[in-house]
Formats: C-alpha cells, structure tokens, sequence
C-alpha cells in the first residue's frame, strides 16, 4: 500500500492533504524521503495540498484517517479492511473522472462498518458527463468541491443542486463572496490563502 498516506487525526483537526504522497513533480515516486515533499506543504498550484477543516463537529475520539490522492483501486479498498482504527478514507484527487467507468471500484468498496467514504474534487466538473456519472454511484461518498470562484456557466450549479452526495462546496478566493453561488443549494464555505 505505497500509495496509502496514513494519519491519525481527531475529526476536530485539520485534514493535511498529503501532497507528500506524490512527492515534487520532478521526483521519481520511489524517491528517498530526503527528497519527497514535506506533508502539508503549501502548494498554489494545487488547491487540494492546503489543510483544509472537513468535520468542524461530531465525535473528538481518535481513529485512522487514510488519504489518498488517486482514485482507489479494488484492491486498495480490500486492503484497508486491514488497517486497525479507520475511520475516515479521504480521496483526494487531481482531476474529475471522466465517466462511470473510472468510479466502479468506489461503487464496489465494502468498507468496514462506520467509515466514511470522502471524496475532494478540484474545480467545476469538465463535462456532463463527468458530473452525471457520480450520480450513478450508489456508495454514498461524501463529495466535496474545492473550486476557484463561481462557474461560467450558472446553469451548471443547478445540475450540481441535483448531485445526491454533494455536501458542500468550499471556494478558494481572495475575497470570499456569495456573488454567483445564489442557487447553490449545499453548504458554501470560503477559504483564504496567504503566503
């Protein structure tokens, strides 16, 4: 399970987003520690890499949070059976899937009983087909939109207003406003990045 980032967090604390796990883009993905990037750094070009608060209440109790940034294959979601205390698997990806087929292994998961299946998208979907097919998915993650400002195209916010497991969309701006998000019907949470 290379590709696995293990942490243990109290639901309370900040979701690090392990850019580590890929490591510096000019990094081979065997590369030594030394030379892998830090867990948490700061990345601008990757809205996903900054700590961001997922679960501001519910249980303080510890468990295992496993994040991972690439869609899970069957046998990574076999694997996590064994993993002791889970809790919470965080999937974190670069890019939407484009179709169903990429979102078959979530629709097949068999997690353990009370984990919760996360899932952070970067930006709007691409297409419709891309947004259509999490609709499919009758697993139930728990979507979460990590978006720069409101779309182009405002009807598409109506189609997100129609995604049975978006929970909420969190728009990264450097200056948080509502303007474009009125028909949003999920929670709306901004976000500020400063170096």
């Amino acid at each position: 399970m290379k590709s696995l980032r293990l942490s243990y967090l109290a639901p309370l604390a900040l979701s690090l987003l392990a850019c580590a796990s890929s490591g510096p883009a000019n990094a081979p993905a065997h590369a030594p520690p030394s030379q892998q990037a830090p867990v948490g750094r700061l990345d601008a070009d990757d809205p996903l890499c900054a700590p961001l608060l997922l679960d501001p209440g519910g249980d303080a109790g510890f468990g295992t949070h496993v994040v991972m940034r690439r869609l899970p294959t069957a046998a990574d979601l076999q694997d996590l059976s064994f993993i002791s205390g889970l809790r919470q698997v965080l999937v974190a990806l670069p890019e939407w899937p484009a179709g169903y087929e990429q979102l078959q292994p979530i629709q097949q998961a068999i997690l353990p009983q009370g984990v919760e299946l996360v899932v952070l998208l970067p930006g709007w979907p691409p297409t419709r087909e891309a947004l259509g097919a999490w609709n499919l998915v009758t697993a139930n993650p728990r979507l979460i939109l990590v978006v720069d400002g409101p779309p182009a195209d405002r009807s598409l916010i109506i189609e997100l207003n129609r995604l049975r497991s978006l929970e909420r969309v969190i728009a990264q701006m450097p200056h948080p406003s509502r303007s474009g998000f009125e028909r949003l019907q999920r929670p709306l949470s901004f976000r500020v990045l400063k170096s």
